[in-house]
């Protein structure tokens, strides 16, 4: 059980590395084309989740069968429980983001997540300095 516990957490680890900010390392000045509101999940929540959820699917999972069958239970169980904590702990922390589209003066747009409520309008000049945007006036 415990190596099947090990592999769940190794597997949640790395999904999470694999989530990234839009815009995080564009710097540079240029025109809001759009901006969008959205929500975003908790990584933190979903990551504690999954393994809380992994753990105690495979540990359901151990206490079922013997033999072969009770590995398949626990790996299954850890699989299962690690899916479903993950889902729940995402949604435990959902908070509001604005994604803005920014036309930088090399003419090319980019997305930047901000995650307070932007003071510009589609149309404003506005410095972006790692994924922090700015308004020149």
């Amino acid at each position: 059980m415990r190596s099947n516990c090990w592999i769940a957490f190794l597997m949640t680890l790395v999904l999470a590395a694999c989530a990234s900010t839009p815009g995080a390392g564009v710097s540079g000045t240029g025109v809001v084309q759009s901006i969008s509101e959205s929500t975003e999940a908790s990584q933190t929540g979903a990551v504690v989740g999954a393994i809380g959820g992994a753990v105690l699917g495979g540990w359901l999972g151990s206490n079922i069968g013997g033999g072969v069958g009770q590995t398949v239970a626990t790996a299954a169980g850890s699989v299962a429980g690690g899916m479903a904590g993950s889902a729940v702990g995402s949604q435990a922390d959902v908070r509001t983001v604005w994604d803005v589209r920014v036309r930088f003066d090399d003419g090319i747009d980019r997305t930047v997540r901000v995650y307070t409520r932007p003071t510009f309008r589609p149309g404003d000049k506005v410095a972006v300095s790692n994924g922090a945007v700015t308004p020149l006036r």
